[in-house]
């Protein structure tokens, strides 16, 4: 009998430290769905907010954009252009220290703003290496495949 206790003990012991990792580690996850949800709304200067300001933005089509005044630049022409509406599923994520990473799939439907085209439907994989500053989980890099290009005029 005290063998099945301290079996169930131990084993509440070791469940604990997993329960609250789990609840950190899917913090992590919380970048990438609020960009999501303000890339959506077209809201600039709330997107660029998840950024450091050091940045490094790597596009599907491979094109890099690194620090925040060209993110700025960039991401203007881009919501000027289109329309989106991502959906973004978590993978996996961990953290270690200052640094930590979320992954995982996405689909969208960009709609042109000014031609009266159809609708592009895309999706592929993200990745996003966030970096803690003053408590919060910031945008380091992120990148993008896609199994459709989406045109961008710069």
């Amino acid at each position: 009998m005290s063998r099945t206790i301290a079996t169930a003990f131990i084993a509440a012991m070791i469940a604990v430290p997993a329960t609250a990792q789990t609840a950190a580690t899917s913090s992590l996850a919380v970048p990438s769905e609020e960009w999501a949800h303000r890339w959506q709304s077209k809201d600039l200067e709330a997107v660029l907010a998840l950024y450091t300001d050091d940045a490094v933005f790597v596009n599907a089509d491979g094109s890099r954009v690194t620090g925040k005044p060209a993110l700025r630049k960039f991401f203007a022409s881009v919501l000027k252009q289109y329309s989106a509406k991502p959906s973004l599923h978590s993978v996996d994520n961990a953290s270690s220290g200052n640094l930590g990473y979320d992954w995982g799939d996405y689909t969208e439907i960009v709609s042109p703003v000014a031609k009266r085209s159809n609708p592009i439907r895309t999706g592929g994989t993200y990745l996003v290496i966030l970096r803690r500053v003053s408590g919060h989980w910031l945008i380091a890099e992120q990148m993008w495949t896609g199994s459709t290009p989406v045109p961008i005029g710069r």
